[in-house]
């Protein structure tokens, strides 16, 4: 593994300092989740200018081997979790296999007057107040994603309200018999991060967020819930399991 750089070469150097990090990496030299040298650094090491460094962590960040948190620094991207809604572990036990500790960190929790597009979709009057959470997943005490949750009256005062701000609401919603029986509907859409959410985030604007919506019926067809995620999209990757069509 070669850690120098050939200034006779007519590779680039900032082409060389690229293939030097992706030999680190792949060598697990640097693991991933762990920060890289800063710019400074890089620069006093190899003796380049901020313009090559730069160039080199920018194609690496494009290709997804590095991500910046705004304030942190560079770090090596960690292997996605990989969430499948129909298998029986969840999230939380994928974090706790990947050695993550698990939690959330409650924004806000409050009554309010839904904006139209979520009046619509849980099928409640214009002047009805809803259940409004916002709140950031949490891996090893890092944001990985931002939830809103809004519950309409009747359902949110079937909930305990502390036990809301530790965990998933669905897990909680479960336990109600109609809506064991009833169904979901999930939608899945790639989206720029806006400057409000990427601050939340720790991540810059217009990077890539996976958005998730999922609306929660009861046995009658009934919206009961409904919840909008957005995962980062270096760090989450949803799968779907489907039969084969017949």
């Amino acid at each position: 593994m070669t850690n120098t750089l050939d200034r006779a070469s007519p590779v680039p150097l900032y082409f060389q300092l690229k293939q030097i990090i992706i030999e680190k990496i792949e060598h697990n030299e640097w693991d991933p989740g762990q920060p890289i040298p800063s710019e400074q650094e890089l620069q006093d090491t190899y003796g380049l200018s901020r313009t090559t460094v730069r160039q080199a962590l920018s194609e690496l960040v494009i290709e997804g081997r590095l991500v910046r948190q705004r304030g942190r620094g560079t770090f090596i991207v960690q292997n996605k979790l990989t969430h499948t809604p129909q298998k029986p572990q969840g999230l939380v036990r994928l974090m706790i296999d990947r050695g993550l500790r698990p939690g959330w960190r409650v924004l806000s929790l409050e009554w309010t007057t839904p904006p139209y597009e979520v009046q619509h979709l849980l099928q409640i009057e214009p002047d009805t107040q809803a259940l409004y959470i916002r709140r950031l997943r949490l891996a090893s005490d890092q944001p990985i994603g931002y939830h809103q949750v809004w519950l309409p009256p009747g359902i949110a005062g079937q909930i305990n309200h502390d036990a809301l701000q530790e965990g998933d609401s669905l897990a909680y919603l479960r336990h109600l018999p109609a809506v064991a029986r009833g169904h979901t509907i999930r939608t899945i859409e790639a989206i720029a991060a806006e400057a409000a959410e990427a601050e939340l985030l720790g991540i810059s604007e217009g990077e890539p967020l996976l958005l998730i919506q999922r609306l929660l019926c009861d046995s009658d067809g009934i919206p009961i819930e409904l919840m909008e995620a957005l995962y980062c999209g270096n760090q989450f990757k949803y799968q779907i399991i489907l039969p084969n069509a017949e």
